[in-house]
């Protein structure tokens, strides 16, 4: 084939190639933007407070998007669950809570117990106690006579529990009963627990309000006659 008739072959052939490149880039229809949307990465049960493993990000189209639906996982964690997920699910505000709104077992730290004392005006710090401060936990007990083979008790004061967390405080019932009592919840450990039930079995209990901030030990016990070292 002689060169002319090459080029007369070749060129009408680029031009149609460019020509149909050309009109596939225009009638080509463009990617659709994605957005991210947080959904659930297993199952996860009602009431079950939120962490990263219990979500995922991925990219959806905006269509895909639901109204509530979250960008951030940062915005699920540590909230809790108002309805069973599904893998793969959207998760939705409205169907999270705070998890100081979801009740008291999402405020006690972990390992900890919920314990509820009755105190008065003067062991409950004169109605000065609020969520969030720290107490020390006075124990009285007051001498007893020996009795069959039992040895005399001698009135001592001793501070059992230190430093633990005010959960809530309330009244003892609705409309709050006559006699003025409230109640105090702290959050301790079992032992604590168990010190403190023991105690107040034995005698009674004052509350010791902490300066905010303050860890310092404070343990003490005081005997008739005077302070044991």
């Amino acid at each position: 084939m002689t060169r002319r008739r090459l080029l007369r072959v070749m060129v009408p052939l680029l031009v149609a190639l460019v020509l149909t490149l050309i009109v596939a880039r225009a009638t080509q229809k463009p990617s659709p933007r994605l957005v991210p949307l947080v959904v659930a990465a297993t199952a996860v049960p009602a009431g079950t407070e939120l962490t990263g493993a219990d979500l995922r990000l991925q990219r959806v189209s905006p269509a895909a998007v639901l109204p509530g639906s979250l960008s951030s996982e940062g915005a699920a964690q540590g909230q809790v669950a108002k309805v069973s997920l599904t893998a793969g699910s959207p998760v939705l505000a409205d169907e999270l809570e705070a998890a100081s709104e979801a009740g008291l077992a999402y405020q006690i730290p972990r390992g900890d117990r919920a314990l509820t004392v009755a105190v008065n005006g003067v062991s409950g710090v004169a109605g000065n106690l609020a969520t969030g401060d720290h107490v020390d936990v006075l124990l009285t007990v007051g001498a007893q006579a020996s009795q069959a083979g039992q040895p005399a008790i001698t009135a001592q004061s001793t501070v059992i529990v230190q430093d633990v967390d005010v959960l809530s405080t309330g009244l003892a019932g609705a409309g709050g009963p006559s006699n003025g009592y409230a109640l105090i919840t702290l959050a301790v450990t079992p032992q604590q627990a168990a010190t403190i039930s023991l105690g107040q079995q034995q005698g009674s209990i004052l509350l010791l309000l902490r300066a905010h901030g303050d860890q310092t030990p404070g343990a003490v016990e005081v005997r008739v006659g005077g302070i044991v070292p």
